[in-house]
């Protein structure tokens, strides 16, 4: 029988080599995964939002019913496993909206579940513990599980592909390893498409690693990726017209976005960009800024040479890991695409709360550690739930709190009330001045399928024809006219959302006598269909 090497019984332990530098997970750690998925599940369930919350929102939501990327439902390039899967979860649930949302609900609770995993395996269960309340707390990260949107089930999806390679490295990265992976970026690919050229580093970086015929694994990993990605690429396709249509709605997207890159938009796409980062990072770790600025300071100037070294020497693979995962998804996002929203950070985000655990776990004294994590978690939790409107001021651009899904449900809630009571879909259109992406027609369309509705400003990111540009909404099913038709019709409500004016509709409708829709909280108002212009 052969001897076993010492380093050897050293990884089969579970304790710290240069090759895996964290804990082996014991049942202990799959009970604590468990209910930290049930706590951060908890915490999401009562803040779910009931409307649509955004424009993308309602055109997911739309897609579920009519997948067409031509039609933008949704918009190019088209995340059609996602919406498939949120077609799924309607077979159980019976409202397509309610699916997405149910979905980011249960995906922003499994990536605190994979937040501890990752920490717990990489470095140590004070630091899986912390990344885990870091995640389950960070408002961003909160917000988004309760909206139907894409961005925390990609970052879902990304932990758990960080997991696997982790674990794949481990095990030296078996045949079995190298099927999985590749299936699982296919998914990822189809999830979120912008997201899985970032991961390419990450994955030559895993395969670099393993034991044995690296690049033959590497490649047929990237060949299972193909050949499942033309799968569902052209299923997508064939539902969204054909490829001419899809290219057409892909280009025009591309072409009205890229203002917002650096090769199109240069030095000030980039100054943009990188503010942006880091407002959105800096939202979503909170506190743990002040502990990635403190380690900083610490590392450079305070602590111990040797002890440095040897931190490093045991943790080098991780550390390595880490870097790969974070850095190519946030150059993406300044250098070759373009961040805007909080949700475009989130393929990277969990890294950065992993290092924050890291460095609060680092700290020393069980009792300094345990108040650190509770700072940050308290602050997390008191800025996503009682965080007053001034403070949106502060945190500029991201005051996404419960307050504001909240104040967005009631707005629509009272907007489709006061419509359905007091007009009737037969003699009425309803009117939209512009598209207004935090309310307008795309919410509408869903919420309100019975009334035909019109867009009069042009949406130049709509793929809609030269001789009929004007948006309409009729049976709830998007198209496209020349101008409203009244014949039949008697009565306008003219859409005036909160933050927009009854004035934007002087181009198009005679609003003088324009009466406002009682209960509609000053959202609604009506004119006769004479007043078209």
């Amino acid at each position: 029988m052969r001897k076993r090497h010492p380093e050897d019984r050293l990884k089969s332990a579970g304790t710290r080599t240069e090759r895996g530098s964290g804990e082996k997970l014991r049942k202990a750690d799959v009970a604590l995964a468990v209910v930290l998925f049930a706590a951060a599940f908890a915490l999401r369930l009562p803040f779910r939002s009931q409307f649509a919350y955004i424009w993308d929102s309602a055109e997911f939501s739309l897609a579920i019913g009519q997948y067409n990327v031509a039609l933008s439902q949704p918009h190019a390039p088209g995340y059609f496993l996602y919406v498939m899967l949120g077609r799924l979860v309607n077979f159980l649930v019976g409202n397509p909206h309610a699916s997405l949302v149910w979905l980011s609900v249960v995906c922003g609770s499994g990536l605190v579940m994979l937040l501890y995993v990752l920490g717990v395996e990489m470095f140590g269960r004070r630091e899986g513990l912390a990344a885990a309340l870091f995640g389950m707390t960070s408002p961003p990260v909160w917000f988004d599980s309760c909206v139907a949107l894409t961005y925390v089930v990609d970052a879902f999806l990304v932990c758990v592909m960080m997991v696997w390679c982790w674990r794949a490295m481990r095990r030296g990265g078996s045949w079995k390893d190298t099927i999985g992976m590749g299936v699982l970026l296919a998914i990822i690919g189809g999830v979120r498409q912008q997201t899985i050229w970032a991961l390419v580093p990450l994955l030559v970086f895993v395969f670099w690693n393993f034991e044995a015929r690296r690049f033959r694994k590497f490649l047929v990993a990237l060949i299972v990726t193909a050949v499942l990605c033309a799968v569902w690429m052209h299923w997508m396709v064939l539902m969204s017209g054909g490829w001419q249509s899809y290219w057409s709605a892909l280009h025009r997207i591309v072409g009205y976005q890229a203002r917002k890159t650096v090769a199109h938009g240069g030095w000030n796409a980039l100054v943009w960009n990188l503010f942006f980062v880091g407002v959105f990072c800096s939202s979503g770790l909170m506190l743990g800024v002040l502990l990635l600025a403190g380690a900083l300071v610490y590392r450079a100037r305070v602590g111990n040479t040797e002890r440095k070294r040897e931190w490093d020497r045991c943790h080098v693979t991780a550390v390595r890991l880490l870097w790969l995962w974070i850095l190519p998804m946030m150059l993406l996002g300044t250098l070759v695409g373009y961040t805007e929203t909080p949700g475009h950070v989130f393929t990277y985000l969990p890294g950065l709360l992993l290092v924050a655990a890291v460095i609060a776990a680092r700290l020393q004294g069980r009792w300094i550690y345990i108040g650190t994590v509770t700072a940050v978690g308290v602050a997390n939790v008191l800025t996503f739930t009682e965080g007053p409107r001034d403070w949106d001021r502060i945190f500029v651009l991201t005051g996404y709190t419960v307050r504001q899904i909240r104040e967005h449900d009631g707005e629509l809630a009272c907007m489709v009330r006061a419509i359905r009571a007091q007009l009737r879909p037969e003699d009425t259109l309803v009117c939209h001045a512009q598209e207004y992406l935090p309310l307008g027609l795309r919410h509408l369309q869903l919420h309100l399928p019975e009334y035909e509705q019109y867009q009069f400003a042009v949406d130049r990111a709509m793929l809609s024809p030269a001789d009929r540009p004007m948006m309409r909404v009729l049976g709830g099913r998007l198209g496209f006219v020349r101008g409203p038709e009244l014949a039949g019709k008697r009565v306008l409500a003219l859409i005036v959302p909160p933050g927009t004016s009854l004035d934007n509709y002087t181009r198009y409708v005679d609003i003088r006598g324009a009466k406002l829709l009682p209960e509609s909280e000053g959202t609604v108002y009506k004119v006769p269909v004479e007043a078209m212009r």
